[in-house]
């Protein structure tokens, strides 16, 4: 009987996901997949690295301080300005930067950085890319950074 309610549990929590989906290890991952994504002009794998609707309702939104009273800023209005202004970005930066054989070199963050209730916003995001002629050139092109448990993804990207 024991046994079989270990084998339950176990299962059980193998089921869970044990990561945030499809988020990455650090910025640095993040800014790797960011510049991979513009070189072979891949708006869905940009979108793939930011965070989805149901995350930002569910575990984000509720954290930061315009969705409480006293104006109690509704989360799908909020998510809705948030997406728009990422659907943009991406079109805009794959437009400017797309193709281009861009290299990661950096990514830093010129603000301080906020602390939530399970996670941490990276904030003042500043990506350094280098072209095929070894110009190094700093953007940007990108919102905060989401740091939860150690995993990564973009909040948004400037539009």
């Amino acid at each position: 009987m024991l046994l079989a309610v270990l084998l339950v549990y176990s299962g059980s929590v193998g089921c869970e996901k044990s990561t945030w989906e499809e988020s990455l290890d650090s910025p640095d991952q993040l800014g790797l997949a960011v510049v991979d994504a513009l070189n072979r002009k891949d708006i869905e794998q940009l979108n793939r690295l930011r965070v989805q609707r149901e995350a930002f309702l569910d575990w984000i939104w509720p954290e930061f301080p315009a969705s409480r009273p006293p104006s109690n800023f509704p989360g799908d209005f909020a998510w809705s300005n948030l997406n728009k202004k990422c659907n943009i970005g991406m079109k805009k930066w794959i437009n400017r930067y797309g193709g281009h054989n861009l290299k990661f070199v950096a990514i830093r963050f010129d603000r301080p950085s906020e602390t939530y209730d399970g996670f941490q916003l990276l904030r003042g995001t500043v990506l350094t890319l280098q072209n095929a002629a070894g110009e190094k050139r700093e953007l940007h092109i990108l919102g905060s950074v989401i740091n939860k448990n150690g995993r990564c993804k973009l909040l948004s990207y400037e539009d």
